[in-house]
């Protein structure tokens, strides 16, 4: 039997402890003095408390107002990355994906004027934004990181006004919608364009696997979350659910709908399970994902655990906990 709580309690002291000595490292820098509108946040297992000793970490910058606002922006942007490296590299964290290819300052005047538009995707706003708001921990400029999770949360109410007695979160779960979509279409894009070798086929199967987990949580929790609340859901209560992670955020279900606190109790059961099975060395998970027999069982059990998440939604679609109709599984599928 599975110690949930122990695993949970577990994989969160060793991701706090890490991140508080990685804060203090950046807080240590004196390029962050650079930046007077800087915030820089984690995100991935390592923000939702859940890393293990083999984990990475994903890093994102955010500055409030627009480029022009600083003097030889890029020349500062280097002389920073250039330094965090060198404090990655000394906490013994994996090298960041892509030969740095994401380390680069957002600005929150083009992530809010792009949201929804052509640039939205190709420029990276559309990522940042919403993982800053599924699953993100500051690690350094706190009172801006509020300030810019205020304003893009902000960005998503601008109807609120006209329906103060009937407001539904909509658009932000449109948004989450399609970035569980765009999940999915990039890991089809990247197994299509991967040379055929048993390695790389193995290692796709890995992402595979902990996209039907951590991503799909990550979204989903969410929304089963912001689904839970009765009408009219404000932004207040879209701000309280981005400062917990997304086993947090299922948590919190129960109290709103009781109905769910099997099927809620049940996502977490599964989920501590592939927490269980991530946290062994890389060579170790890779050989359960080559051996056909084990991949097969490791599959059910992330088809299954996608079953519950569904189930979920479905009793709080049926619970209609937002006290209108139509339910909560309508505005996600049309």
């Amino acid at each position: 039997m599975i110690d949930i709580t122990q695993i949970f309690k577990d994989r969160a002291l060793f991701s706090t402890t890490r991140l508080n000595e990685l804060r203090k490292r950046i807080a240590d820098l004196p390029e962050v003095k650079d930046f007077p509108n800087l915030t820089i946040f984690g995100t991935g297992s390592y923000a939702r408390q859940e890393a293990g000793e083999y984990s990475d970490i994903d890093v994102f910058f955010l500055c409030k107002g627009g480029p022009q606002d600083l003097d030889e922006p890029h020349t500062r942007e280097l002389r920073l990355f250039g330094k965090l490296i060198e404090v990655v590299d000394a906490m013994g964290f994996p090298r960041f994906s892509n030969d740095c290819q994401y380390l680069t300052i957002l600005h929150t005047d083009d992530i809010v004027r792009h949201l929804g538009s052509p640039n939205d995707d190709k420029m990276n706003y559309f990522t940042a934004r919403m993982l800053l708001l599924l699953e993100s921990k500051c690690l350094y400029g706190d009172t801006t990181y509020n300030e810019i999770t205020q304003a893009i949360v902000s960005s998503y109410f601008k109807d609120y006004p006209d329906h103060t007695q009937t407001f539904q979160p909509i658009f932000i779960l449109n948004d989450i919608c399609r970035f569980w979509k765009t999940l999915l279409l990039n890991y089809e894009h990247k197994r299509n364009t991967s040379s055929e070798t048993p390695e790389i086929k193995t290692k796709q199967k890995v992402k595979n696997f902990k996209l039907k987990f951590s991503r799909m949580t990550t979204c989903f929790a969410t929304i089963a979350a912001l689904g839970s609340y009765s009408v009219p859901v404000t932004e207040r209560q879209v701000i309280e659910q981005t400062c917990l992670t997304p086993h947090e955020r299922l948590k919190t279900i129960s109290g709103r709908v009781p109905g769910a606190t099997q099927a809620v109790n049940e996502v977490l059961e599964r989920y501590a399970w592939f927490l269980e099975k991530t946290g062994l060395p890389t060579e170790k998970l890779q050989d359960h994902f080559s051996d056909k027999q084990k991949r097969t069982e490791m599959f059910d059990v992330a088809n299954a655990y996608g079953d519950s998440m569904f189930k979920l939604l479905q009793i709080l679609d049926t619970a209609r906990a937002s006290g209108i109709k139509p339910g909560l599984l309508r505005y996600l599928v049309i």
